[in-house]
């Protein structure tokens, strides 16, 4: 008997597979584009979160926002301030000599007002420091400009005014001492090195300082 020329030559067309049965190479192929799509899907998520998370902490560290869009101060030290240590952090005069607030402090407590030339809120207030400066002669006022080029901190000292004496901080090793987390802060030091007061952030006004100078002097 012959054989028709319809009937398909198994060894030319080869057997009919399946989905089912196709290798597992092919099966494998799609289940590894599958699991890293799901791969991308969970690190964008994640990355959604971190953001999240991130977002929230620095907008609890900034300044809140008062009326009249004046924000401020929510800063707070790291911790206590020793007075040892802040007495005797390295501070760098304007003639380049080397000094510290030990040798500064005055026999009458010191207003240390802690500044730098990037720092907007400083700019305002420090015309307010050299009037109260002029206005409280039982308090002396010390400026310390910090991590500022001395030309920069030149600068800022003579566009704000200020003629009361003023130190750098060139590498924030007062900054620490001071348990600074912000500028400005402005400390008030007895003479004896203890510290009466510490603020970080701006003050609202020249009346605002005044107040403050008069409630932690007495």
């Amino acid at each position: 008997m012959g054989t028709s020329d319809d009937t398909p030559d198994a060894a030319t067309t080869g057997p009919d597979v399946s989905a089912s049965q196709r290798s597992p190479q092919h099966r494998g192929g799609r289940l590894d584009r599958r699991t890293v799509a799901l791969c991308v899907v969970i690190a964008l998520v994640g990355a959604i979160v971190a953001g999240l998370v991130v977002s929230v902490v620095v907008d609890d560290a900034r300044p809140e926002t008062a009326a009249g869009g004046q924000q401020t101060a929510t800063l707070v030290p790291r911790g206590e301030i020793d007075p040892d240590e802040l007495a005797a952090a390295e501070l760098v005069a304007v003639d380049g000599t080397e000094t510290n607030l030990g040798e500064l402090l005055d026999t009458k407590p010191t207003m240390v007002n802690l500044w730098s030339q990037t720092c907007a809120p400083c700019l305002e207030e420090m015309p307010w420091f050299e009037q109260a400066s002029r206005d409280n002669a039982e308090v002396a006022f010390l400026g310390v400009n910090e991590l500022d080029p001395l030309d920069k901190a030149q600068a800022m000292a003579a566009k704000t005014g200020i003629t009361y004496p003023w130190v750098r901080d060139p590498v924030g090793n007062f900054a620490n001492a001071a348990q600074s987390t912000g500028l400005p802060h402005t400390l008030l030091v007895a003479p004896d090195g203890a510290v009466l007061a510490s603020k970080l952030g701006a003050f609202d006004s020249p009346a605002d300082l005044q107040r403050w100078l008069d409630d932690n002097v007495a």
